[in-house]
């Protein structure tokens, strides 16, 4: 059986105007200061355009994942890809009766507080982190206000944005009957 995508929200505008900003000011910066020391130590220019090109690849390689969203399901199995992050598990693995939609804004509970090992921008967290009241989560949420809670067999908790996140829910939930 193939993997069918849910729609995943799209990815919101403070993490949009941060990645271009970010994207944007920081090579300029550093080409204006390479170029105002360039003057005064008479460095080779084309050094410099390459100390360049290798900060914008290193922006570049920190901002494209974040364009690396999706949520599959084939009937048995969940997998999310998340930046740079995967995981995969069977429905079964799941407390599909404790799973609900939140806002985050309104339930901080669920808003994750603290990165473990993931991508993180404003409105924007990819991986792994710790809620605030310390458990642990795999996140892919592009909305705050439109998040799965999927409780998981390991302890975790599974937040998934979604464009319309009860009818994945229910989804889930008629596949797992």
């Amino acid at each position: 059986m193939s993997f069918r995508n849910f729609a995943i929200g799209p990815v919101g505008k403070g993490a949009i105007w941060f990645a271009i900003g970010f994207g944007t000011l920081v090579p300029l910066a550093v080409a204006g200061l390479g170029i105002a020391g360039a003057r005064q130590s008479g460095a080779d220019p084309v050094a410099l355009l390459a100390m360049q090109a290798l900060v914008a690849v290193a922006i570049l390689a920190v901002l494209l994942p974040m364009w690396r969203r999706q949520v599959a399901f084939d009937g048995k199995q969940l997998r999310v890809k998340a930046t740079y992050y995967s995981r995969q598990s069977p429905l079964s693995d799941f407390r599909l009766d404790q799973a609900r939609v939140v806002d985050t804004r309104e339930h901080t509970g669920f808003k994750p507080m603290l990165k473990t090992n993931g991508f993180a921008l404003p409105g924007y967290w990819a991986g792994h982190f710790r809620l605030r009241d310390r458990r642990k989560a795999f996140c892919l949420v592009t909305d705050p206000s439109k998040v799965l809670a999927l409780p998981h067999a390991d302890g975790r908790v599974w937040l998934l944005s979604f464009e319309h996140p009860q009818a994945v829910l229910d989804i889930l939930r008629r596949a797992a009957a």
